[in-house]
């Protein structure tokens, strides 16, 4: 017989982790903050090409001096090397006005004049804007992880669904938040490619999650109340565990890939998308496996005395 790894028993280990890791996170966030993208806190993203070499500091100054704000310069090349941009983003949250963005190109070609800076695109957003769309982006969120517990409490509803639904939930704010903490820490805008890693996240965390369960539906359902609970969840979830790992190692190394790739050809807007998706990925496997079943064994054995008592007192 199988000897089955006691993750039941060990859930105050796992909480311990996930909870200093939060910790983590949560400092890093007070000390160094979030960054917000234009589409969530408003303000203006310039993207210029160019040929030659421009220095960033200068760029950055040009701004600062035309339209006395404070602004980040990075250049990017695209996939054949040939073509570089140049990206400016404001530190304020106002948008820049036609004037001051024609201004501002005026600037760089007067002092770049063999560059062959040319404006790309202009993106500016307002902070009214930016706020809406951060709240309707959370509502969003919100909504979609309130249709994902009822669909976890019918569908295991013979088991205890709505606090398998709960768990199922639980798992998913700690994935997202795991993911989040990796964008503070690496210094990633939390933009539109953040929500796209959430949703990603949202799929596989909750498949996971789903497999758990029905594996321990499927034994419960074939061996009834004969063993305890706890026990029941732990040969579940060990049957479980391989094909888990090897379903989150093959998904990883291809996001993995993708990173590389991008890294090579210099597509750098893209770690903002693979490293949290990655990371979460691992986070989403460890959630649905360490955390949810276990939290889940939990609220069932504090359920027991009150059916207990009222079995009692029906007698």
């Amino acid at each position: 017989m199988q000897k089955s790894f006691n993750f039941v028993g060990n859930l105050k280990k796992f909480a311990i982790a996930s909870c200093a890791i939060m910790l983590v996170g949560l400092i890093a966030s007070v000390i160094l903050g979030p960054k917000l993208s234009i589409n969530f806190s408003g303000g203006t993203k310039i993207s210029y090409s160019f040929t030659g070499d421009i220095n960033t500091d200068d760029v950055e100054a040009i701004f600062k001096d035309t339209v006395k704000l404070e602004a980040k310069a990075d250049i990017s090349t695209d996939i054949s090397g040939n073509t570089k941009k140049l990206n400016v983003s404001l530190a304020d949250n106002k948008a820049l006005s036609t004037e001051q963005i024609d201004s501002v190109l005026k600037a760089l070609q007067k002092k770049y004049t063999d560059n062959s800076v040319e404006q790309v695109n202009v993106q500016s957003v307002s902070s009214t804007v930016g706020v809406k769309t951060f709240i309707k982006s959370l509502t969003a969120v919100v909504i979609a992880a309130l249709f994902i517990l009822i669909y976890v409490a019918i569908r295991f509803r013979n088991i205890g669904g709505w606090t398998a639904g709960l768990a199922a939930i639980v798992a998913l704010v700690h994935d997202v938040l795991i993911a989040f903490i990796v964008c503070v820490v690496f210094r990633f805008s939390i933009d539109n490619n953040f929500i796209a890693v959430v949703l990603t996240l949202f799929g596989y965390s909750l498949n996971s999650t789903i497999v758990a369960f029905d594996r321990i539906r499927e034994n419960r359902r074939l061996n009834g109340n004969s063993s305890p609970l706890a026990d029941l969840v732990n040969d579940s979830l060990s049957q479980i565990l391989r094909r888990t790992v090897v379903t989150t190692l093959t998904t990883f190394l291809a996001i993995a890939t993708v990173a590389v790739v991008a890294e090579i050809m210099g597509l750098t807007t893209l770690r903002s998308l693979t490293v949290p998706m990655a990371v979460g990925l691992v986070s989403g496997a460890y959630s649905s496996v360490c955390i949810a079943p276990a939290l889940w064994v939990k609220w069932q054995s504090l359920r027991k005395p009150k059916s207990g008592k009222k079995s009692r007192a029906m007698v």
